[in-house]
């Protein structure tokens, strides 16, 4: 079992109140919020949401073989809803979810979906994906407007469920040829990312002579969604035994989700 055990119930709970909470700020705050990193603006962030979920109903999608054809993907269409005002966004996320809710939930959780191109993950892993989604962008926004947006244990775990398969992906050129990370989240079951000759792979539980970064689960989700630096997750209660230095240029040299 990866982190966490997961289940429908779960899955749909944690979905529900994830797109509710978006719908409810997306329908008050400013189109021409800036957020705090980046270039995004609110209206953005609303149109990336919607293409994200428009994803998720189209099984003969696009898919990104990199981070930077990803990015690209989403530039281009966040651009197709330049002119959509931000209740039709709002009302567009709404209908799309409507659909999801009736596709996914129907599927089995071991069911396999592509992700990427030649990188299939199964049916739970993609929903925490879309979970992730929300909760992620939801706080950019949040922030930029000038209000809190926590993030639940729950929640959280399955984002790092989803760390757990795809983390290699985001490995560059940068990141040293022979180290090993245990990533241990308070209530979920410990993975590690072993880099060994330039390949990074992922291990079920902890490797031993690993540098360890563990802590409350949202401290560890924002960290490697490089919302936060290793200094502000550590004052979120995240630790890290052995080398901090070595953590740090690690996390540095990822090509962030």
């Amino acid at each position: 079992m990866l982190v966490c055990p997961v289940d429908n119930e779960t899955l749909s709970s944690c979905e529900a109140t994830a797109v509710a909470r978006n719908v409810e700020l997306l329908q008050r705050v400013a189109a021409d919020t800036r957020l705090l990193t980046g270039t995004w603006t609110a209206h953005d962030t609303a149109a990336h949401l919607v293409t994200m979920a428009g994803r998720y109903l189209n099984a003969n999608r696009e898919l990104a073989g990199s981070q930077r054809e990803l990015r690209e993907m989403n530039q281009r269409e966040i651009e197709e809803f330049a002119s959509a005002t931000m209740g039709e966004l709002v009302g567009r996320l709404r209908s799309r979810n409507a659909k999801y809710a009736v596709f996914w939930p129907d599927q089995p959780l071991d069911a396999p979906f592509p992700y990427r191109t030649g990188f299939p993950l199964d049916a739970a892993t993609l929903r925490s994906n879309w979970i992730t989604e929300l909760l992620i962008h939801g706080r950019d926004v949040a922030l930029a407007s000038g209000e809190q947006w926590s993030l639940d244990d729950t929640s959280c775990l399955l984002a790092l469920r989803v760390l757990a398969q795809v983390l290699p992906r985001y490995v560059t050129a940068a990141a040293p040829t022979d180290y090993a990370l245990v990533i241990a989240p308070d209530g979920g079951l410990p993975f590690s990312i072993v880099m060994k000759e330039g390949v990074a792979e992922i291990h079920n539980g902890a490797v031993e002579g690993g540098d360890r970064l563990s802590g409350p689960p949202a401290a560890l989700v924002l960290l490697f969604y490089g919302r936060v630096g290793l200094a502000d997750a550590r004052q979120m209660g995240a630790a890290v035994s052995g080398d901090a230095g070595g953590v740090e240029r690690f996390l540095n040299s990822l090509d962030k989700p």
